[in-house]
């Protein structure tokens, strides 16, 4: 399932005399840093989640840079100077993603055929774990439970995976927890007057960007919400929770699904994704699928329908769009 959102170019709302440009960077950043030059730029989402920022402040991304966290903005801006997340540098846009590809060296044997490796602290839940092209089955955390090639479960920080041998050798093929169930990649709770914009938010096993408590006046721009999870929570691109009644959440230049490709491209990209999930018995039968053929002719048709709906819409990229939006 992939749920995508872009919206494009905003520029910086309302900055004050006093605010200040903070920069971040998962490559070359120190959190001992003081975060106020690019040649000092703090490293980690989770310390930024940690500062208190100022009207009209900045907080910057580097492009090109990845992070395997939640950022969960803990200051609000005001009306004329909102809090702002962007991204600075050349390149990529910044990525804040639940994938994470275990290192080959990671693996300890645990008994028998079940190994385990450590997952980042950000990790709490498992739900999907790829190995290459194919969707392992989550078993109940017990080793003995691991009786067959794709079993995995978490616990206490590490994934668990069934291997005849290392991991690594045995599937020949990176190994991919996916995104935490309940925590959301961007979490907006009961802060007001944000802007974000130029990041990508991907492989995410429930929310994108989630705007929860009594939040209001925030704009998301010129982001790309993706994600690709086959089964289970149905992944949500962007998604409005809130305790309070809000009026002013304003999403720019929202795009269709599978981002700037064509509809041919759409539906090829989504086929094979499809196909790659039922290219295994055991992936079929796991899906209780008993005609392989008409079950991916049928998503065919679905799909077909999708990209026509969407390209009718207004979240077709046009050539009229604008290059930037002031006001909030």
């Amino acid at each position: 399932m992939k749920t995508i959102f872009i919206m494009l170019a905003l520029g910086l709302l309302g900055a004050t005399a006093s605010a200040t440009t903070y920069y971040v960077s998962s490559s070359q950043g120190n959190d001992a840093n003081s975060g106020t030059a690019s040649s000092a730029a703090w490293q980690t989402i989770a310390h930024v989640n940690g500062e208190t920022f100022q009207p009209g402040d900045s907080i910057l991304f580097r492009r090109g840079d990845v992070w395997n966290e939640s950022l969960a903005p803990p200051s609000s801006g005001t009306s004329g100077s909102p809090i702002t997340f962007d991204a600075y540098g050349a390149g990529a846009p910044p990525n804040l993603t639940g994938y994470y590809a275990v290192p080959s060296s990671a693996w300890v044997l645990v008994t028998g055929n079940a190994w385990k490796a450590p997952l980042p602290a950000i990790y709490t839940t498992v739900n999907f774990c790829l190995f290459g092209s194919v969707w392992g089955q989550k078993v109940g955390a017990l080793s003995s439970n691991l009786t067959a090639q794709w079993d995995f479960y978490f616990a206490n920080g590490y994934v668990y995976v069934y291997s005849v041998g290392n991991p690594a050798t045995y599937y020949n093929a990176p190994i991919v927890p996916m995104a935490l169930s309940n925590v959301p990649v961007i979490n907006v709770n009961g802060k007001s007057w944000l802007v974000f914009q130029h990041f990508l938010i991907n492989w995410f096993d429930k929310y994108g960007v989630h705007v929860e408590g009594a939040s209001d006046h925030l704009v998301f721009a010129n982001l790309e919400a993706d994600s690709m999870i086959p089964q289970g929570t149905q992944p949500l691109g962007f998604y409005v929770n809130e305790s309070a009644q809000p009026n002013d959440i304003r999403l720019y230049n929202d795009e269709e699904l599978f981002a700037s490709k064509s509809g041919s491209e759409k539906k090829d990209a989504a086929m094979s994704f499809l196909k790659s999930a039922l290219s295994t018995v055991d992936a079929v039968a796991a899906r209780e699928i008993v005609d392989p053929d008409k079950f991916k002719d049928g998503i065919s048709k679905i799909i077909d329908g999708t990209v026509e709906c969407l390209n009718a819409s207004t979240w077709a990229k046009t050539s009229t769009q604008p290059s930037a939006v002031s006001g909030q």
